[in-house]
């Protein structure tokens, strides 16, 4: 299985993501440069984690979490051949009608996750993708800035890291805790390739 996932959040808000994964650090008692990945969560954590999405959710429902899982083994060679292909088309199906929607997006990938020696990288692959929207409907964006960034300096990318772990070990290995979570009515939570 390959889960992405994503927060859509507004800029003044990204401070409640970054507060949820400094808690975890806290309740760790792990220095902030010591990077917690998600694989390195353990029960009370994903628990802890899970409790504050509920309350960040209740507080803010302008925060939106969104995520993709594909089996990799149904997916067609074509797409596999080239990773930055597969990832590319799971962000146009996750992301591509929000960010239609939005006037203007600031999309932070983790740094990893971008393969810039690609002659098709996401942020071509995005704009190509509003372009093509755009003719036959209406789009709202006027930029999407596709800006790569460290996971170790930006907290709000552990944030989703944690998320997309859960998510996917949901699928992985039928891990049932964050499946009332994904039953709440503005999380999105897509499927490929099943």
């Amino acid at each position: 299985m390959l889960t992405i996932a994503s927060v859509v959040c507004p800029e003044d808000k990204i401070k409640y993501l970054k507060r949820i994964v400094r808690g975890l650090y806290k309740k760790r008692k792990r220095p902030l440069k010591h990077e917690l990945k998600s694989v390195d969560l353990n029960l009370a954590d994903k628990r802890f984690f899970i409790a504050e999405l509920l309350k960040l959710k209740q507080a803010h429902p302008d925060i939106h979490l969104l995520a993709i899982t594909v089996d990799k083994q149904r997916v067609a060679n074509k797409l596999r051949q080239d990773p930055n292909v597969l990832y590319n088309y799971m962000i146009k199906h996750l992301l591509l009608d929000m960010i239609c929607s939005k006037k203007y997006v600031d999309l932070i990938p983790d740094a990893r996750s971008e393969k810039v020696n690609a002659s098709w990288n996401l942020r071509h692959y995005l704009q190509q993708m509003i372009f093509e929207r755009n003719i036959l409907l209406t789009v709202e964006n006027e930029s999407c800035n596709v800006t790569p960034m460290e996971s170790c300096e930006h907290l709000e990318l552990q944030f989703i890291d944690y998320y997309a772990g859960l998510v996917w070990s949901k699928y992985e290995f039928g891990v049932t805790l964050l499946n009332d979570f994904l039953l709440l009515d503005d999380v999105q939570n897509k499927k490929l390739f099943f």
